[in-house]
């Protein structure tokens, strides 16, 4: 018998801008606030009505405001298509952030080169977060290294590092499955919808950072 996933099994939404059907977890919702501004509700938990949208620019660029209005039953106010890719700029950041400090709560991150490498030959490896700021040879020699592993480059090495409770951190491995996935998506979202340079992007992670306290004493940090 066919067995079907909790995302095949849930009724599709059809996007604003491209008026596809797609699983509701593959959209992003938008709600209308109680002073009637369209807000985006990424974790779905917002009260009221929701209407939805592709993670794509062009999607989010293209909702005409009365048919937000007319899903929402509400009069929305929505923002021009750059403030409202900036605003989602800032929602994947923030989700980022969050994400890469439960990675070293939960002990799912391997920091530095000889752990790193070493994680990947034993197989444990799910996602490996470089620098922005390593050199393009050390780049490329870590996507020669990682193989089929998804490489991505997150963060200058200090903000990175500061993430995790360490000094400048190059290079890093995730290795929960399902963390990794859930980072490796918004890292890819958050740097479509970034409209501003890698240094603006790195001050909204760092500034997250910020409100949530000091960074974590170096202890804290997980290396294998």
């Amino acid at each position: 018998m066919l067995r079907l996933s909790n995302r095949e099994r849930e009724p599709g939404r059809t996007c604003l801008g491209c008026r596809r059907q797609r699983p509701r977890a593959e959209l992003i919702r938008i709600v209308r606030s109680p002073e009637g501004a369209g807000c985006f509700d990424l974790d779905g938990r917002l009260p009221g009505r929701g209407a939805w949208v592709c993670p794509a620019p062009a999607c989010v660029d293209a909702i005409p405001p009365g048919a937000l209005s007319h899903v929402l039953r509400a009069p929305v106010r929505l923002a021009v298509p750059a403030e409202r890719r900036r605003e989602l700029a800032e929602c994947f950041a923030r989700r980022l952030a969050n994400l890469l400090t439960m990675a070293r709560r939960m002990r799912g991150v391997t920091i530095g080169p000889t752990g790193v490498r070493a994680a990947l030959a034993e197989g444990r490896v799910r996602l490996v977060l470089t620098s922005l700021d390593l050199s393009p040879d050390a780049a490329a020699s870590w996507e020669q290294r990682a193989e089929l592993v998804p490489v991505r480059a997150v963060l200058e090495s200090g903000s990175l590092g500061a993430l995790f409770g360490r000094g400048p951190v190059e290079v890093a491995a995730i290795t929960v499955a399902g963390l990794a996935a859930s980072i490796l998506e918004t890292t890819d979202r958050w740097r479509a919808f970034s409209a501003v340079s890698c240094d603006n992007g790195r001050s909204k992670l760092m500034a997250h950072r910020g409100r949530r306290g000091a960074a974590p004493r170096r202890e804290e940090a997980e290396e294998q």
